[in-house]
């Protein structure tokens, strides 16, 4: 039985499983969908370090912050049954499967859950989160995998490879989030009111919405 527990894991949990979790959290705290108890791992994370400076100034362009963060090793006292498992790339997923192979049927990679959930919200949507982490498993059946599962790992890279990790991570989650707001137990107004922007240019076109405010430091300031 699906839970409402979503786990995101990535190797060392200081820059790619951080942001996404807090980017879905931060997304879906006002609304209905908040019940989802959102956290994150890493499989070769070292416990208690902090999150990159990178994530960390990334987040604050989304209005996210990962000061307090600290990283959490992946072990099966993590994991638990009907946990959702979101995975930064295959490795993880494969990670995952290799301490909870019960697990098969709720593990992603997070663009893979992505992919799936706009499948099933195009072809008419699900009941519930439960409903529609099962329904993304049958609509991965059917599909094809290829390289683009994957979330590229910025660590130690250049200036491009960041901006192509914030690209594939935002359109994920955003592509997420949209599946979730079509759930029939999530309030339409609460997500027209601002629990759906997770790309740069969304939250930025709801920043402008709203009173002007100082803006928040960029990560690449």
């Amino acid at each position: 039985m699906i839970t409402n527990r979503v786990l995101v894991v990535c190797t060392a949990n200081m820059i790619r499983s951080p942001f996404v979790a807090a980017l879905l959290r931060t997304r879906l705290a006002s609304g209905p969908a908040s019940v989802l108890d959102i956290s994150s791992a890493g499989t070769a994370a070292r416990p208690g370090d902090a999150a990159a400076d990178g994530a960390i100034e990334m987040g604050r362009t989304y209005g996210l912050s990962l000061d307090e963060h600290r990283t959490r090793r992946l072990d099966e006292g993590v994991l638990q049954t009907g946990d959702t498992v979101l995975c930064a790339e295959r490795a993880h997923r494969r990670a995952v499967l290799d301490l909870r192979p019960d697990l098969i049927s709720s593990v992603f990679t997070v663009r893979e859950f992505a992919r799936s959930v706009e499948t099933v919200t195009t072809a008419g949507g699900a009941g519930n989160w439960p409903a529609l982490v099962q329904a993304a498993a049958r609509a991965r059946s059917v599909e094809r995998r290829g390289l683009d599962d994957d979330i590229v790992d910025p660590v130690g890279r250049p200036a491009d490879v960041w901006l192509a990790f914030e690209r594939e991570a935002t359109r994920a989650v955003s592509t997420i989030l949209a599946s979730i707001a079509s759930l029939p137990r999530i309030d339409a107004e609460a997500a027209a009111q601002g629990f759906i922007p997770a790309t740069r240019r969304e939250y930025r076109g709801m920043q402008l919405a709203e009173p002007p405010a100082a803006p928040p430091a960029g990560w690449r300031s």
